[in-house]
């Protein structure tokens, strides 16, 4: 069966794929209530994790990852939104990996700075130079700033 101009150039344009999903902050309610909201929750993170995209909030890890003070929380709580309230998961919807071609320690350097930066114990070693994300890991990014490499990416779920 022959393709039409249009079926063709779409296919080489990648037009009709769909976006990549966003990663939703913590305490998350699974449903966002955010229409006409001027996102409180977005001025209340210290660390700028947050931003407001098409009546959505998502979380995007910057230069430091979320420590969960709560405030996004709080601030949503407080404007009457239910997007965002301290009942929900203290979690990111996001499975962080690792790039073993671009670490340092799966590529036989001694390396443990994201294991180091991480409070919740989310990464073991499979002996010296393996690292693994563990079920412990929050996709809060902590680890993210101190891989020299950037070898630790985040996807949602």
């Amino acid at each position: 069966m022959m393709q039409t101009r249009r079926e063709l150039f779409n296919k080489i344009l990648g037009a009709g794929k769909t976006a990549p999903k966003a990663i939703t902050p913590p305490y998350f309610s699974g449903e966002f209530d955010c229409t006409l909201c001027d996102a409180p929750c977005v001025d209340a993170c210290e660390r700028e994790l947050l931003s407001f995209e098409e009546d959505k909030v998502v979380f995007k890890v910057k230069k430091l990852g979320c420590n969960f003070c709560e405030a996004c929380a709080m601030a949503c709580e407080q404007a009457g939104r239910k997007s965002l309230g301290l009942n929900f998961a203290k979690s990111i919807n996001a499975k962080v990996s690792i790039e073993v071609n671009s670490c340092l320690a799966w590529n036989d350097t001694i390396c443990y700075n994201c294991q180091d930066a991480c409070k919740f114990r989310a990464i073991d070693f499979l002996g010296v130079f393996r690292p693994m994300i563990n079920e412990r890991c929050t996709g809060c990014g902590e680890c993210f700033d101190v891989c020299f490499k950037n070898s630790l990416k985040m996807e949602a779920l």
